[in-house]
This record gives C-alpha cells, sequence and structure tokens, in this order.
C-alpha cells in the first residue's frame, strides 16, 4: 500500500495507524513555500524555507503539508513554490507548530506536543531523516490501462516528424503518487521544439484522469524506462534507407 492507501486505511482502522506512522516519516511529503526555495552558500550551506501557515475554523495555526504533488494541488488550486522534503526532517523544523497532514481532504492532524514526540522516537529507534534521490523513488511498468487512444494519435503526429526514430509509452511512478503516463522519444534536436506541440496535440484526446509526461531517451531515466516496454512507435525507412 502506498503512503495514500495508508493514511485512509489509518483513519478508519486504529490497527493501521502504527504502520502509516513509520511509513510516513521515512517518505518524502510536500509543503507550499511563501517563496522559491533557496540554496544558502557559506559555512551554513543549506536551503532556506518559508512555509507557509494556515487556520482552522476555530481559528488554530497550522504548517499544511501534503502526501503527494496532486494532493497539493487539489489543495491550493493555483501554481504555488512547493518543496519535497523528507516528513521527519520537516517535523524537525516545524516542531513548535501544529500541522495538517492534506488539509481539506482525508487527513490527519499533528499536533506540537505530537509532532515532538515523533521526533523523540525517532531519536530513540535512530531513524534519519533523509530525503531520497528522486530518481530513486521512481519505477517505470507496462500500463495496466489500454492507452490505444494515445499512441494512435501519438503515431499520427510523430510520422510527419523526421527526427524521431522510435516512441515508447509507460506509467511512471514516482514515489507515493498516483501513476502517470511518461511517452520516451528516441529522436535528435530540440525536445522542447517536439514536446510542446506534440502535448498540445495529445491533449485532444487525453482523458480528465491522464496525465502526461515526456522525455528523450537521451537521459538515463529515458533509457531506463524504455527497457521495460516495446516502442508503440517505429519510423518507417525511406527506400534509400533501406
Amino acid at each position: 500500500m502506498n503512503l495514500d492507501e495508508l493514511l485512509k486505511a489509518a483513519i478508519t482502522d486504529p490497527s493501521k495507524r502504527s504502520v502509516f506512522l513509520q511509513t510516513l516519516i521515512k517518505s518524502d511529503v510536500y509543503v507550499i513555500c511563501k517563496n522559491p526555495v533557496k540554496q544558502e552558500r557559506g559555512n551554513n550551506e543549506g536551503i532556506k524555507l518559508e512555509l507557509i501557515t494556515t487556520q482552522n475554523p476555530d481559528g488554530d495555526i497550522f504548517i499544511p503539508f501534503f502526501t503527494s504533488f496532486r494532493a497539493l494541488q487539489q489543495f491550493a488550486k493555483r501554481y504555488v513554490d512547493c518543496y519535497k522534503i523528507n516528513c521527519l526532517r520537516l517535523f524537525d523544523l516545524i516542531q513548535s507548530v501544529s500541522a495538517v497532514l492534506n488539509p481539506n481532504s482525508y487527513g490527519k492532524e499533528f499536533s506540537s506536543q505530537e509532532i515532538k514526540s515523533i521526533l523523540l522516537i525517532a531519536q530513540n529507534l535512530k531513524i534519519k531523516a533523509i530525503s531520497y534521490n528522486e530518481a530513486d523513488t521512481i519505477s517505470y511498468r507496462p500500463s495496466e490501462r489500454s492507452l490505444g487512444h494515445i499512441t494512435k494519435a501519438a503515431s499520427k503526429f510523430l510520422a510527419k516528424q523526421p527526427n524521431v526514430e522510435k516512441a515508447y509509452i509507460m506509467e511512471m511512478i514516482k514515489g507515493c503518487e498516483r501513476p502517470q503516463i511518461l511517452i520516451v522519444l528516441d529522436m535528435m534536436g530540440s525536445t522542447r521544439k517536439l514536446f510542446v506541440p506534440l502535448s498540445k496535440y495529445l491533449s485532444k484526446v487525453v482523458k480528465s484522469n491522464e496525465h502526461l509526461c515526456f522525455i528523450s531517451l537521451e537521459q538515463d531515466m529515458g533509457k531506463k524506462a524504455a527497457a521495460t516496454v516495446e516502442p508503440f512507435y517505429v519510423r518507417k525507412k525511406r527506400y534509400f534507407e533501406k
């Protein structure tokens, strides 16, 4: 079960709360920042976070944080500066303030006292706050649903692009987030000049619950993803290439 599923289970089943909490403090969560995150230089090199706070109906101040970028977007309803951080590290930074996980949805409130208790338990168990390398938390797999509406439209578009040799499609899973649809393109030239018009073209067929991402096969992530599936598009060789 991923973090979202564990949270839902913990809300209704007290026996699942321990597993949820253990998973949460080892996971990366998302926070909303007042300004873009800055990298500090010098002897105290690190990052500068200015987190937003909000109020509950009783007027209590808390810091919202989220299990996934999707949950953050549903709360913010507009573009905001955000940052992904290990939950235990976040608790260490905000321990004097209450926090709410996934407000305005199924969620969990953590009082400042509860946060301090969690930090103490983690310290006694020697659990370290580590934000994982994003590339290490991403996995790829063949899609569990039919994507024929996307591959058919994409093939039609790519057939007119002489700089694209092959195209692959699969599901990409980032940590605890819902799977996204990833298209990997074996191509030459500017990715922007291809990805932007391709995205606009496919927007006509993509369903409301589908989120498309694009990457070049030239990148290591692209190679790793393409290794999981066969190409759905291969450029037809011209006569002089045979």
